[in-house]
């Protein structure tokens, strides 16, 4: 038996190059043990070569299946799934670059808290952008000397590199097939995780650069393929809410911080406006005990015709409005805005609804 620590489960179609890339920095930066479940979608330009030669080296650390055609992303990663049994899986694209260290600071943060169920690593996808001309190894050990062990929640993980508990894995019977080919179903297996439990999230210490798009290129279809997806997971777990929060002092928004990130963790956005205060972060969470959560913004504003002209004119708008204040309530719904004086769970529920 060998005792893996986790499967690392990728699909290829093509771009050769871009897998020895993938291939060469995720054996290079990882020292747990790992075993790497290839699922080849019908590569003709001398991949599948590439991974019969790879398997010849690593043996009982490279599973390769090969299929005939392109069976699109969530059925080949279903299939690797299926032949994957490692406490941990690795859900990544072939168009990474993987740093030292990178699984380690994941697999750590989850072994220190058993609520963690899915992490994304960081990553300039999820913001996280290399320095001009700073080599990657510098600028990712760079990062995990300062963000070691922080985890920070999100409403959803993305299916770039996502690293899963077994449990969930097993309970959700792998990625949901309502989003084939691809699209959405990382936000579904997302949702998932929490309803049973679990905080997602990311391990600020990880760092994985994704050339974005570099497996797929974005088409007409691919475009269609996204709408119709997203419309099966707002009917499945209903839309996604953007939500403005409007306080007059920090005490306030301390005693609404915590509302704010139970909405979020049912996959919302908030941002709270705070009237003449610079919120620091980390100061706000940390007074309630809890962890950073992605989704909760923090804007300062000065004045109430310039918070009006701010919400409706210059930002996306909002789906919703939460101010205690009658003259603000009154002035945005007079443009008409949906205004409440506080979260009313019924009432968000019915707007995600679409009610």
């Amino acid at each position: 038996m060998n005792n893996f620590q986790c499967d690392i489960i990728v699909l290829t179609w093509n771009h050769l190059e871009l897998t020895k890339i993938f291939f060469e920095s995720l054996l290079s930066s990882t020292s747990l043990k790992i075993r790497i479940i290839v699922v080849d979608n019908g590569s003709i330009d001398g991949t599948r070569e590439y991974l019969g030669k790879l398997k010849e080296e690593l043996t009982d650390k490279l599973e390769v299946i090969f299929n005939q055609e392109n069976v699109g992303f969530v059925r080949g990663v279903n299939q690797g799934l299926a032949v994957s049994s490692a406490p941990y899986v690795c859900l990544a694209n072939s168009d990474l670059i993987f740093t030292k260290g990178w699984l380690d600071e994941a697999i750590g943060l989850f072994e220190s808290n058993k609520l963690i169920g899915i992490l994304n690593p960081n990553s300039n996808t999820l913001g996280t952008h290399v320095k001009s001309k700073e080599p990657i190894e510098s600028w990712a050990s760079n990062l995990k000397n300062r963000y070691s062990g922080i985890f920070v929640e999100m409403p959803f993980c993305t299916g770039f590199c996502m690293i899963m508990r077994r449990d969930i894995i097993d309970k959700s019977k792998g990625l949901s097939e309502d989003y084939i080919p691809m699209f959405f179903e990382d936000s579904d297996i997302s949702m998932k995780a929490k309803e049973m439990g679990y905080l997602i999230g990311a391990a600020k210490g990880a760092y994985v650069w994704h050339k974005e798009h570099g497996s797929f290129k974005e088409t007409k279809e691919t475009d269609q393929i996204f709408k119709r997806n997203k419309r099966i997971f707002q009917r499945k777990w209903g839309r996604i809410l953007k939500i403005a929060w409007v306080e007059n002092n920090y005490p306030a928004l301390l005693n609404d911080l915590r509302q704010a990130i139970k909405l979020c963790r049912e996959a919302n956005f908030v941002t709270f406006y705070i009237k003449n205060i610079d919120v620091l972060r980390g100061d706000a969470f940390k007074s309630l005990d809890t962890f950073d959560h992605s989704a909760v913004q923090f804007k300062k504003f000065k004045g109430y015709f310039g918070l009006a002209w701010c919400i409706i004119v210059k930002k996306k708008k909002f789906d919703l409005i939460i101010s205690k204040d009658k003259f603000l309530r009154f002035i945005l719904i007079m443009l008409g805005q949906r205004v409440v004086s506080q979260a009313d769970n019924i009432l968000i529920d019915s707007i995600k609804k679409g009610s």
